[in-house]
């Protein structure tokens, strides 16, 4: 996809003959883009009018008008490609296509859920059910399908074709803000659209769902991340500012009408995912339009950033710091209870002490001249794991004050902890970007030894942080798409964190990415520490399956470092 679409006819002879100091010559559209560009219009027609026409039968209406919105959304896509076209930008038309073709499979397997059983749909915007009769598909659900197909098919073709520009270089920063951001949109879709007491409209995470909305939630999750990360890695910053902008448009359309149903109907509150759905697609807005600017974004001259040896010093002190307080958050109490009543914290709090021991010692490797390249990479993930442990003794506390306790010095020292872990992370990751100027990037490539086993140990780090490392009678585990609360949040960031790690080491040179595994390899050894450490609070406590999961993954993460390191120095 990192290409560009064959000019027309005659146009070679018009490029060579164009100055050259003219960077971006204004291209004819192809014929073949202007027909994709019409196939994405009518299949996001077809979509926002299919449910107008009624999604069952007997017809069962939506729970207020949304088709107009519905409408606008699935246009918004395509109508900026045509602008594109217009203003004589073929390369960006294209692109825009791509984001909502990468989601169309998804979008199409949530909605088979009409087909089968309407009324566990939960989609408002689209049909409210008030009885448990069975329906069968109506004219409406055949034209939302064939417009979700058509969505694709335009994707496609824009896409057939196309070839290596070379009209610029990649951009590892870039491309991994993309893959965050993509992450961030993918966990979004994951989590329950709002919260709901209405029986007909159940709110459930994707895993708790039925099978198509499963099946159709990780197809978009999938498709979220991949068309960002595929989109972010190409060579031309055209393709990657109409790319970035269609991906957020697509996550858009996604996440929009969730927030709308709640804010229309009574018995539907708020839940995070589609905030987190809007700040994706916001943050892949920025990086489009960053990306249109080309190469002189990355300008050190006029960027101007720090010294690198300053940016290591400055984070390794912040990471020691956190380290520091994270180890005074678990010897000091997190809350004051009343008189009779036991400190629900105490059992969560001692995650605390292997999380500090980690980030004070590679805070203080960061420091030393000798290892502080080497352990910054380490830094950019295990930072994540001060929100990992803070996140349940702060669960704790929150809990602990609804009975009228107060929070004591340790619960303010594990706020502080987390801030000062996250600052740390933050000036690593500018270090990294400062490093790589003295670095040639121009032959950034998968490397197959990295990629197969961290594909494997990304599998294993989702469950290791999705699943419960332990079970008890009556216990339910807070968790990333289950039982959503403050623990979750050090989930979400530790899963983050490894993903990351995974994705990024395959692209990155032999020792950073051996550093990148190990810094993900210790993450997911703290949190299977959660099981011997907090397994005293709760009767008949055995392993979980998430505990599996993560022991696996570490092994997977430290053979992984090992087959880097060795192929650094085989071909060092």
């Amino acid at each position: 996809m990192t290409a560009r679409p064959d000019l027309p006819s005659g146009s070679s002879a018009s490029a060579t003959s164009a100055p050259a100091t003219d960077p971006q010559p204004v291209l004819a559209t192809s014929t073949r883009v202007r027909a994709a560009i019409a196939l994405g219009l009518l299949g996001a027609a077809l979509t926002g009018i299919g449910p107008l026409l009624g999604l069952t039968s007997p017809a069962v209406p939506a729970a207020y008008p949304a088709w107009p919105l519905l409408l606008v959304l699935a246009l918004l896509a395509p109508a900026l490609a045509a602008l594109f076209a217009r203003a004589g930008k073929p390369l960006a038309a294209a692109a825009v296509l791509v984001g909502p073709a990468a989601a169309a499979p998804g979008r199409l397997g949530q909605d088979v859920q009409f087909a089968v059983d309407a009324g566990m749909a939960a989609r408002p915007e689209l049909l409210r059910a008030d009885s448990l009769l069975n329906f069968e598909p109506g004219i409406g659900w055949w034209l939302l399908a064939v417009g979700h197909v058509a969505v694709l098919a335009a994707g496609v073709l824009a896409t057939w074709g196309t070839r290596e520009s070379g009209a610029g270089s990649h951009r590892q920063g870039l491309l991994a803000l993309a893959l965050c951001a993509g992450g961030l949109g993918a966990v979004a879709v994951l989590m329950a659209p709002f919260s709901s007491d209405d029986p007909y409209l159940p709110a459930e995470t994707a895993l708790d769902g039925p099978v198509p909305v499963l099946v159709g939630s990780a197809l978009l999750a999938v498709g979220v991340v991949c068309s960002a990360g595929l989109l972010a890695g190409s060579t031309d910053p055209e393709f990657v500012r109409g790319g970035l902008l269609g991906v957020a448009l697509s996550l858009v359309a996604v996440v929009v009408p969730h927030l709308l149903s709640v804010l229309v109907l009574d018995e539907l509150t708020f839940a995070w995912g589609p905030l987190l759905g809007l700040l994706a697609a916001a943050a892949l807005l920025v990086l489009a339009l960053r990306a249109g600017r080309g190469e002189a974004v990355e300008d050190v001259d006029d960027l101007r950033l720090p010294a690198l040896t300053r940016l290591l010093t400055v984070a390794g002190t912040f990471a020691l710091l956190a380290g520091a307080v994270a180890l005074l958050a678990a010897l000091t109490p997190h809350v004051v209870m009343p008189f009779g009543l036991r400190d629900p914290s105490e059992y969560p709090a001692r995650m605390l002490f292997p999380a500090g021991f980690l980030l004070v010692a590679v805070g203080a490797g960061v420091l030393l001249p000798k290892a502080s390249l080497l352990l910054r990479p380490v830094l950019t993930v295990l930072w994540a794991v001060v929100p990992l442990a803070a996140a349940g003794s702060l669960d704790a506390v929150f809990t602990a004050a609804q009975a009228g306790a107060e929070a004591g010095l340790g619960a303010w020292a594990a706020g502080l902890s987390v801030l000062l872990a996250a600052v740390a992370a933050v000036l690593a990751a500018i270090a990294g970007a400062v490093e790589r100027d003295d670095v040639d990037l121009t032959e950034m490539a998968m490397r197959r030894l990295v990629l197969v086993p961290s594909l494997v140990a990304l599998v294993l780090g989702a469950g290791a942080f999705s699943l419960p490392v332990l079970t008890a009678p009556g216990y339910s585990a807070p968790g990333v798409f289950t039982d959503f609360g403050t623990t979750s949040w050090g989930l979400v960031f530790a899963l983050a964190a490894v993903v990351g790690a995974t994705v990024l080491a395959p692209m990155c040179r032999p020792g950073q990415a051996a550093a990148l595994l190990c810094g993900g390899a210790l993450l997911v050894a703290v949190r299977a520490l959660e099981f011997p450490l907090t397994a005293g609070r709760l009767p008949g406590a055995e392993p979980g399956l998430g505990l599996w999961c993560a022991l696996g993954c570490v092994v997977v993460l430290l053979g992984t470092a090992l087959a880097a390191r060795r192929s650094a120095a085989t071909h060092g």
